[in-house]
């Protein structure tokens, strides 16, 4: 029996390929095929990957600049930004395996500088402007949680709340691996200080850990409560059908409460988890109709609100540098409004703002109104003004006339 494994090139490289997500490798794909159709259409070689470094360069010039989308269209910025990191990977990869680089490389100044003017005139014709997921806003959040989409006694309202709950809580990007997950994918665990119950996440390759030794994930913790996102996940996972080990499947086209099982063998595919937050968006008559990868920048945006350090949600949400997080430092619509009135009163006098005092107390915030062109009223103690409503903690804001 031989020691060591005997692989052959082919089996290697799909190894090797295993290190790049499927999106990035179909993006690569496409960049190098919209490169090709151009010189095609230029009666140029479409063999790029044999130009000497200044004829491709050459072609990269005139490409940037002369590139249109298949309705004839002028590029975003973003998606010409990746086609050519997408050529520069192609370029890079087996069996090409250059080693130069079309982005850094001297030798490509001259294309390098027309890809910059493409951006000038991009920008002039207002395609510039990047479209960042949107966080959901607490009354959609709360709209859809509290709906009865998400009602634990029904099949179909068990299964979106504990996916919501999975999205959120592991802020999950997108579709990403949801529908390669199984029964086994997370684990609950006891808490060896205190004891409390927590799902835990087992590791797995993402978009931006292919390789690490070290797991990015939350915790979900059991609350307690009778929306308890554990417990909901337990009730789920015992009513999915034995003889299926995949997390996401359908459910029966008819229950009773006592069985056993509420739902089918059938998996839930990509396009079906892909639709998931669209989906409810629009049964629940949510304000907008919010993607996928929403729920994770409304994990981030919440964190971040609540002061977490930057390290610390970067361990959650598996960014691969602190920089990214900087997106979901959002400015929420009463902060802008705040900061109008802020402006507003050193125009104006004998106005009347509210100006909310930066305390919270569970779920109760405690707002002031005082005549503008004043100064901010100032407390001994902050405590006393909502000692004597504490018991209106659930409430959204209070406000106090001065």
């Amino acid at each position: 029996m031989k020691r060591f494994a005997d692989l052959s090139r082919e089996e290697i490289e799909n190894k090797r390929r295993l290190l790049t997500p499927t999106t990035t490798q179909k993006a690569t794909t496409s960049a190098a095929k919209v490169f090709r159709d151009y010189l095609a259409e230029k009666g140029k070689p479409v063999s790029f990957e044999q130009y000497e470094k200044k004829e491709l360069d050459a072609a990269l010039s005139s490409f940037y600049i002369e590139a249109r989308t298949k309705t004839g269209e002028i590029y975003k910025k973003t998606s010409l930004d990746a086609v050519r990191y997408g050529i520069n990977r192609h370029l890079k990869s087996s069996p090409q395996n250059k080693d130069f680089d079309i982005l850094t490389d001297p030798s490509f100044a001259s294309s390098n500088e027309m890809f910059k003017v493409a951006m000038r005139e991009i920008k002039a014709q207002g395609k510039a402007a990047i479209n960042h997921h949107p966080p959901m806003s607490d009354i959609d959040r709360n709209k859809l949680y509290n709906s009865i989409y998400l009602s634990q006694a029904t099949p179909n309202g068990l299964y979106n709340k504990v996916q919501f709950d999975i999205r959120y809580y592991f802020c999950r990007r997108g579709a990403e691996n949801m529908h390669t997950m199984t029964k086994d994918t997370f684990e609950v665990k006891l808490d060896a200080n205190t004891g409390r119950q927590y799902l835990y996440k087992k590791d797995e390759l993402t978009k931006n850990h292919r390789d690490d030794s070290e797991g990015y994930t939350g915790f979900m913790p059991a609350t307690g409560t009778h929306d308890c996102p554990v417990s909901t996940f337990l009730k789920y996972i015992e009513k999915l059908h034995p003889e299926s080990e995949r997390l996401w499947c359908y459910p029966r086209d008819s229950f009773h409460d006592e069985d056993t099982t509420w739902y089918t063998c059938k998996p839930v595919g990509k396009h079906g988890l892909q639709q998931f937050l669209p989906k409810l968006s629009k049964q629940c008559g949510l304000s907008q109709i919010y993607t996928n990868h929403s729920i994770r920048a409304t994990s981030a945006t919440v964190l971040h609100r609540a002061s977490h350090a930057p390290a610390a949600i970067q361990s959650v949400t598996g960014h691969k540098s602190l920089s990214s997080l900087a997106i979901y430092q959002h400015t929420s619509a009463q902060q802008k409004m705040d900061m109008g009135d802020t402006l507003h009163q050193h125009i104006h006098t004998g106005d009347t703002v509210t100006v909310p005092l930066r305390f919270v107390s569970g779920a109760l915030t405690l707002c002031v109104r005082f005549p503008l062109g004043s100064h901010t009223p100032k407390f001994a103690d902050k405590t006393s003004i909502y000692g004597s409503i504490r018991q209106c903690c659930s409430l959204r804001m209070v406000l106090l006339d001065l």
